[in-house]
């Protein structure tokens, strides 16, 4: 009954991981649109594949389950300072809970976890902004959200899928 419970518990985790990141990929695709309007097409262009990005992740989390957009010009910081963090914590305590007797799971959550720190990873948090190129091609792999500027890389860093598994993001 223990195993149920726990699994039951993992479940729950999981479904809120897949609600945050495909809430967070719809927000990122209206806050590119805002970028855009605002004249930031760089920006627009960066959160279009960081949206790209999630939804992959959020995919890959709906498959292991088997069966308000915020307005405000402060987007930027609600993407990185409240919902990137909030789905990294979501993803260590799954990582940290239960996971061991699914450990295709647990690797599974690792490459999540990755693909969105890298994410994070373009936030400067005493600007309020994000590093981005002018002219940058965006690409995300396919299989863990990995994303790379510029060109896809030969083989990605997280999930060592193929050059061909990264879509270009428009």
């Amino acid at each position: 009954m223990a195993k149920n419970m726990s699994e039951t518990k993992t479940a729950q985790k999981l479904a809120l991981a897949f609600a945050q990141l495909s809430r967070s990929a719809a927000r990122k695709k209206a806050y590119s649109r805002k970028a855009s309007m605002k004249g930031r097409p760089e920006v627009a262009s960066f959160l279009r594949a960081m949206s790209a990005s999630e939804t992959v992740q959020a995919r890959r989390l709906f498959n292991s389950l088997i069966g308000k957009i915020d307005t405000s010009d402060a987007y930027l910081t609600t993407i990185f300072e409240d919902e990137m963090p909030a789905i990294l914590e979501n993803y260590a305590e799954l990582i940290a809970s239960g996971t061991d007797e699914r450990p295709a799971l647990l690797h599974a959550l690792t490459q999540l976890r990755a693909a969105e720190t890298r994410l994070r990873s373009f936030y400067t948090p005493e600007k309020s902004d994000v590093k981005v190129e002018k002219d940058a091609d965006y690409f995300v792999c396919t299989f863990c959200g990995y994303l790379s500027t510029n060109n896809p890389p030969d083989k990605c860093p997280i999930c060592g899928a193929p050059k061909d598994a990264f879509h270009k993001i428009n």
